[in-house]
């Protein structure tokens, strides 16, 4: 709950319109710097896949668009210009502002806030491919909302590729200005088959998207096309937030391609029963909030590990949902506004790119 003086300088704030003084009074950080020994570059791109009429629109000639960002190891020189950390700001802040349940004046700041990675920048130069890891974002999420474990990646010679899951992000912006809304919400709150009839068709368009990712950069790849042409497919790690989570695990069930998954507080209910029975005999590693709302998660969740004998899991006290993204390293007010649990951001921030890279570096 806000403090009454705590309200008071809220809104004497928003009152006065003086964006200087809030980003002083309330300043975001600029994301914090990665571990590994290489720059980080990072790029956009937007792929269609002409195979997969749209789920969420009634077009028939509507076709699976798909807006991804790329992460990558670099030479740019350090001295660089890193990239904004929202892309399009302006057409952003409103709907973070109203995911968050924060005035727009608390979150107008991100528009100033800094990635570690340069646009554009080439991609360092080897004769070995690199490794892919693909990212999925949570429910209402976007494509970059963990980029600080993206950043750890590529700093340490991974590829990273993430995609915003249309519609089922908060906001898509395509090149040509269109966008997609969010239209993934469980307004009813369903249950048994209806649950299923609803939230099923999502997670296998999810995983549908990884998988034509893949699909493309071998595509590319077989064209020599400078970037994609030096990225290895044969053996691809797959992560992901909440929806993200399951998201991941469903892709490496289903595709060989992708040999490990890592789930940060996933979200294990829409993961189809007879996946959770058969387990996996791939790596999969769970780090999550301690506990759940709905009891029934982590339910789901051990039955999978009982099945899964590389499967292993770290529930953690003292952190929260969003802790498992980028969103409570912007400021500690992020504990002020019940976004994130009792853990320092250092400490947390550790554990979850220590994790993410143990597990995508170890055999």
């Amino acid at each position: 709950m806000i403090k009454p003086s705590f309200a008071v300088m809220c809104f004497s704030l928003m009152a006065s319109g003086c964006s200087a003084v809030v980003s002083k009074v309330f300043p975001l950080d600029n994301l914090p710097p990665p571990s590994g020994p290489h720059g980080v570059g990072t790029d956009f791109f937007e792929w269609v896949d002409y195979q997969r009429p749209e789920l969420f629109t009634e077009d028939p000639e509507d076709y699976r668009r798909l807006s991804g960002q790329i992460w990558y190891p670099t030479t740019a020189n350090s001295q660089a210009e890193t990239a904004p950390y929202l892309d399009n700001p302006e057409r952003r802040l409103d709907t973070i502002a109203y995911q968050s349940g924060l005035p727009k004046f608390l979150v107008a700041h991100m528009a100033q806030v800094k990635t570690n990675a340069v646009l554009a920048a080439p991609l360092k130069n080897t004769q070995d491919k690199l490794p892919l890891v693909l990212f999925s974002h949570g429910l209402s999420g976007m494509k970059n909302q963990n980029s600080i474990q993206a950043e750890t990646l590529a700093s340490h010679g991974f590829i990273v590729v993430s995609v915003d899951h249309a519609y089922d992000a908060f906001l898509t912006i395509f090149a040509d200005g269109s966008e997609a809304d969010y239209r993934s919400s469980d307004t009813e709150n369903r249950t048994g088959e209806a649950f299923w009839a609803f939230r099923l068709p999502q997670l296998k368009t999810r995983v549908a998207d990884l998988k034509f990712v893949i699909d493309e950069i071998e595509r590319r790849g077989a064209l020599q096309q400078p970037r994609w042409a030096q990225i290895d497919t044969t053996s691809v790690g797959a992560f992901g937030h909440s929806f993200g989570g399951a998201t991941a695990l469903l892709a490496a069930h289903e595709d060989q391609r992708i040999s490990k998954s890592l789930a940060l507080d996933g979200w294990m209910l829409p993961v189809p029963t007879e996946v959770v029975r058969a387990g996996t005999e791939k790596p999969f590693y769970y780090l999550g909030q301690a506990a759940w709302d709905d009891p029934l998660n982590y339910k789901k969740l051990d039955r999978y590990l009982t099945a899964s004998p590389r499967g292993q899991k770290q529930l953690v006290e003292g952190t929260k949902h969003f802790d498992y993204s980028d969103a409570p390293q912007f400021s500690d007010l992020a504990k002020r506004f019940g976004m994130s649990g009792s853990m320092p951001r250092p400490e947390l921030r550790k554990l979850i790119d220590e994790t993410v890279l143990d597990f995508f570096t170890s055999p």
